[in-house]
């Protein structure tokens, strides 16, 4: 018998007999590339198959899910409330997006496989049970297909390269209802990353190009969500109305920006802020919140979270004027979410056995967003990535026994260890 000190990753080819030390990544020769030395340096040849393609065959009806999101009060008012709380933790004093839609999405996907508390985490922190997330989100989905200006595409990216086994019924559950795509495909091979990315840029319409850099054979599952909108505005600015080097006042000073003027369609104010809604086609809108005198955008994040009533007043001429912007951002939410209470999640605790028999936790989670807004619209972007890895073994046994020699056999009723039935082989 012999100690093993080495965490165990998925798809070591070995016979070990019992270890009983706790597990140590920092005995792997490259933790970062979760290669080891033994490892040969030949690439395996990359191979992306795809095992079930997005489909809604066994979506309820229609009018099922749009009844679903009707009374699914919970969901519309727990994404909002997460969305304010979600801008206020990724504000760094900078500009900066998120996507509390994309990020629900992908986690949508993660709470089909979760169990126990750790999918009482989730459900608390989405504001709604994995069924009514399950069921907007396809609804949304189904709604923007019609609309065309938003688009949401899912996948799932599994590791072919280690002996890891995703549930068909999870599978199934994420392909109904996020009709997300299942790709297969090594993950130590670069061009596995390559796929990942270039279905990242397709998906996002070239506004992102990546959302991974690399991948080892410590991570056994990607989940990705990207999200896509091409809105028109309803009445748009004018270009000859633009100013151009108009100021825009900072913490730090003021900076250049070409301002935007025109209308708005609805007004809101009270006590600690002004605002407007200005309409898109095709039913979406852009609301502004702006803080007054002796207020900040974080008191406004404060407020948000809350989920408050919209406080419109009346008005028949609401003149704007607005930055025209195009930004990126970047946004490790790994940390965030378990401020947020997504906590079990990312611990070897987790309980994912819909996803696999296979002990697995989230490992990280990253989202990127992008915005251009203009006279005649505005497009926007965001991908949201959730790695899933496999837990370390810290205790496990292996062994093999060949009868290729004369044995003894037993039959035994188990209720009182009887031996029912004894004999020799040979």
């Amino acid at each position: 018998m012999r100690r093993i000190k080495k965490c165990l990753a998925l798809g070591l080819a070995s016979i070990m007999i019992l270890g009983t030390t706790a597990c140590d990544l920092s005995e792997w020769p490259d933790r970062k590339s979760g290669l080891s030395e033994q490892r040969s340096e030949e690439p395996q040849k990359a191979s992306c198959e795809e095992l079930t393609k997005s489909s809604s065959a066994a979506a309820p009806k229609a009018g099922e899910i749009a009844a679903a999101f009707t009374e699914a009060e919970d969901f519309r008012t727990g994404i909002r409330k997460f969305a304010g709380k979600l801008l206020a933790k990724s504000y760094q004093g900078e500009t900066i997006m998120v996507s509390p839609l994309s990020l629900y999405a992908a986690l949508g996907m993660l709470v089909n496989g979760a169990e126990g508390e750790t999918l009482s985490e989730l459900e608390t922190m989405l504001g709604c049970s994995a069924d009514t997330l399950s069921k907007c989100i396809l609804y949304l989905n189904t709604v923007s297909e019609e609309k065309d200006v938003v688009r949401m595409a899912n996948s799932i990216w599994i590791n072919s390269g280690v002996p890891f086994t995703a549930k068909q019924g999870f599978l199934d559950k994420c392909g109904t209802y996020y009709r997300s795509a299942v790709m297969k495909a090594p993950f130590t091979d670069p061009k596995t990353v390559d796929a990942i990315n270039a279905w990242v840029k397709e998906h996002t319409k070239g506004r992102i190009d990546k959302i991974v850099d690399a991948l080892t054979d410590l991570q056994v599952m990607v989940l990705i969500n990207a999200l896509t909108f091409d809105g028109t505005w309803e009445d748009a600015f004018e270009e000859e109305a633009t100013e151009k080097d108009a100021k825009f006042y900072t913490a730090g000073g003021t900076k250049k920006v070409d301002m935007m003027n025109g209308f708005a369609d609805r007004y809101f104010e009270n006590e600690y802020m002004v605002g407007f809604e200005k309409d898109y086609k095709q039913g979406y809108l852009f609301r502004a919140y702006l803080p007054k005198d002796g207020q900040t955008v974080s008191d406004i994040m404060e407020k948000l979270s809350e989920a408050p009533a919209i406080p419109y007043q009346q008005a028949t001429t609401i003149r704007i004027a607005m930055p025209k912007f195009e930004e990126s951002s970047t946004i490790g939410m790994t940390e965030i979410l378990k401020e947020l209470g997504m906590k079990k999640a990312f611990t070897d605790a987790a309980e994912f056995k819909g996803i696999s028999d296979t002990e697995v936790h989230v490992s990280s989670v990253l989202q990127k967003t992008y915005i251009k807004v203009h006279e005649k619209g505005t497009e926007a972007a965001a991908v949201t990535g959730i790695l899933i890895e496999a837990n370390c073994v810290r205790e496990e046994v292996f062994r093999e026994v060949r009868l290729d020699h004369p044995f003894v056999y037993e039959i035994v009723d188990i209720t009182g260890n009887i031996p029912m039935f004894i004999g020799v082989y040979e």
